[in-house]
């Protein structure tokens, strides 16, 4: 069941977060590496003011998380490491450019004046992939050479480089609706990335998307049992015999069998295909997953695209819940013409080979759209460019799918985004018939 938790959505004004700029603390990044990376150690909770630890703990997991405040992030790292870094991605995306097999390297990360030590640094993406003379996508983690290691409980964090949104908005505004509308998908706001190479000045890398990693905090942070098996759909990954080979284990005991049960319920199921699959599948979030989906016009994950998604057995009912993974391609120019043209079994079995799975489906189509116009995306979408519009102006390597953006640029798409947000529920009515 969607519930509404829209308190930041109704056209009051929320930008600011920790201080009058939103953006948080660090120091003077420009002035002083010092400033920055020689803050001392990381505050565990263990002070004098009495603090319980989880407390503060999640304190500065809501703050690195807060909408309303660009994080800073600096990374250092060696010139030598960067070209091996470099070297291993494109012989491992030469080798399997849909699933590369990267490593983590080296290197030390500062986080809003925090400084880490020897954390695991990589390079990510796939139709987004960067190398380093360009605006390469990042992940950190934080428990790479110490299992004990962690920021606000979280093990690995993700910096995305937006080159698929020319907006440099879509990612952040598409979570956040999703999570406010009660749905089980990652945290994301946005960062700052500058770059400290063989301990010089540092140097502005640009805006990133601060995404909080799908792995096992994250389970533990959304489902009330934590035991279950976290699957990543890669490309044409569903719940068939092809497709089944497609899902990647992220955390959990990896139950091979569970998938395979759910892919027979699927394809062998009775006159009922509602009633007969939700003993394996959370139908009515799956529904509510797909319904979201088109109302942000997200079709690039399933059921459209077959990636970008992740699955999640719930112990409790031992039943598949989905979440999506990757908003930047959101309010897509022809999700109102091929919404109904689906590709993933799931939902194509309830579309065309079903009585009444389809009226299930619309209905919850109206509730999203119903939702998304009570939400006040115009003025969600405004006041994150309007927080983002100077780190945007002064980002060096913004661009879109490698080709180099001007602040004209951005700023035009900006512009066609608010039309679109303030647009889109009506032109999907009108094509649905809702």
């Amino acid at each position: 069941m969607w519930v509404l938790q829209f308190v930041a959505c109704n056209g009051n004004q929320v930008i600011g977060g920790n201080n009058e700029s939103g953006v948080a603390d660090t120091g003077d990044v420009e002035d002083s590496t010092e400033q920055i990376v020689d803050s001392g150690d990381p505050d565990t909770g263990d002070d004098d003011s009495g603090d319980d630890p989880d407390d503060v703990e999640n304190a500065v997991y809501a703050a690195f998380y807060d909408v309303n405040v660009i994080q800073q992030i600096v990374i250092e790292v060696s010139s030598l490491t960067m070209n091996d870094m470099d070297v291993e991605a494109y012989y491992a995306y030469t080798a399997n450019p849909s699933d590369p097999e990267l490593s983590y390297w080296d290197a030390n990360v500062v986080v809003n004046g925090e400084r880490y030590d020897h954390i695991g640094l990589r390079l990510k993406g796939s139709s987004t992939f960067q190398y380093w003379d360009g605006k390469p996508s990042l992940k950190v983690k934080f428990n790479e050479y110490d299992e004990t290691g962690r920021f606000a409980g979280l093990k690995r964090v993700t910096f995305n480089n937006m080159t698929g949104d020319p907006a440099m908005t879509r990612e952040v505004i598409g979570y956040k609706f999703w999570r406010d509308a009660g749905m089980a998908v990652p945290q994301a706001n946005f960062c700052q990335m500058y770059l400290v190479i063989d301990g010089e000045e540092p140097e502005y890398y640009g805006l990133y998307t601060n995404l909080e990693a799908m792995d096992s905090e994250w389970i533990e942070r959304n489902y009330e049992d934590d035991a279950g098996d976290l699957w990543e759909g890669n490309d044409y990954a569903d719940f068939s015999s092809d497709g089944i080979p497609n899902f990647e284990l992220v955390e959990g005991p990896g139950d091979t069998e569970a998938l395979d049960e759910a892919r027979r319920q699927v394809q062998n199921h009775g006159d009922d295909f509602y009633a007969d699959v939700n003993d394996v599948i959370d139908m009515d979030q799956f529904l509510e997953f797909w319904a979201l989906s088109v109302a942000i016009g997200n079709r690039d994950g399933y059921p459209y695209t077959q990636n970008d998604f992740f699955i999640y057995r719930d112990p409790a009912d031992a039943r598949f819940n989905f979440s999506p993974w990757g908003m930047d391609e959101s309010w897509d120019d022809y999700t109102q013409d091929y919404w109904y043209y689906v590709n993933g079994a799931v939902a194509q079995y309830c579309l065309y080979y079903d009585a009444t799975c389809p009226d299930r489906y619309y209905a919850a189509q109206a509730q999203a759209l119903d939702l998304y116009e009570a939400y006040d995306f115009p003025t969600l979408a405004q006041q994150m460019m309007d927080l983002t519009e100077q780190a945007m102006a002064d980002d060096p390597r913004k661009n879109w799918g490698g080709y180099a953006m001007t602040t004209y640029d951005t700023n035009s798409y900006r512009d066609n985004l608010l039309y679109k947000v303030e647009m889109y529920p009506g032109m999907l009515r009108t094509a649905i018939g809702l």
